[in-house]
């Protein structure tokens, strides 16, 4: 396997969630606790394809909200009700902080593209003490399309000031995966997942960092 030549990138692109850390238990009883709150059971197939993707598809799924303003009050209690379990269940993902830190060093600019919140971003990149490498932050939350729409990507790389083909975007879920490469960008899939076939259209499919590592010779 050729080796990806980093100096064809001014600028790395990270997914937070799966990607930089692993805050799905947060959010997973989160969204448990709001759907029995307002007695829409969530089933574990619901939960399963919630992963990646943005909050208000869940929410039109299982809550079925009557009106936008509606689903908007329920994805502001899920968000609320992650917050308080946050601190608790967020764990840094192996590798991915030093690997972050070593694209920077390297030169590469750094920014963030997430369906979460820009305050959970920024309280995410600060328990993995990276906040101040981070350049620009798009929360594709307050967007009018979202992940798997390529829109989130096209407007970092427009915050970046940069082409998307000079830009490397790390995923773990398919749907940020195909709004990386939807929006040009060379897009590296990372995590348990990414090796497999649905991921190939990935330019790179790495199972984690020490494999990441390896294929970009780091």
């Amino acid at each position: 396997m050729a080796l990806v030549d980093l100096a064809r990138f001014d600028a790395a692109v990270f997914d937070l969630d799966g990607t930089l850390v692993d805050s799905e238990p947060a959010w997973e009883k989160a969204k448990r606790i709001v759907a029995d709150r307002h007695g829409r059971p969530i089933t574990q197939a619901q939960m399963d394809a919630s992963v990646g993707r943005s909050m208000d598809e869940m929410v039109a799924a299982v809550f079925a909200p009557a009106n936008r303003d509606a689903a908007r009050a329920i994805e502001l209690e899920i968000f609320a009700e992650g917050e308080t379990w946050l601190g608790d269940l967020r764990q840094p993902i192996p590798g991915a902080a030093d690997f972050l830190r070593d694209l920077h060093g390297r030169g590469l600019r750094i920014a963030l593209c997430s369906s979460a919140p820009e305050y959970l971003i920024r309280d995410a990149l600060a328990q993995l003490q990276v906040l101040d490498l981070v350049e620009v932050i798009v929360s594709a939350d307050p967007l009018p399309r979202r992940k798997p729409d390529p829109y989130p990507y096209q407007l970092t790389a427009e915050k970046l000031g940069l082409p998307p083909a000079r830009l490397i975007g790390f995923e773990d879920a398919l749907p940020g995966a195909q709004s990386a490469k939807g929006a040009g960008l060379f897009t590296a899939a990372i995590g348990p997942a990414a090796t497999g076939a649905e991921f190939a259209f990935c330019d790179l499919q790495a199972a984690d960092y020490p494999d990441l590592r390896r294929q970009l010779g780091m």
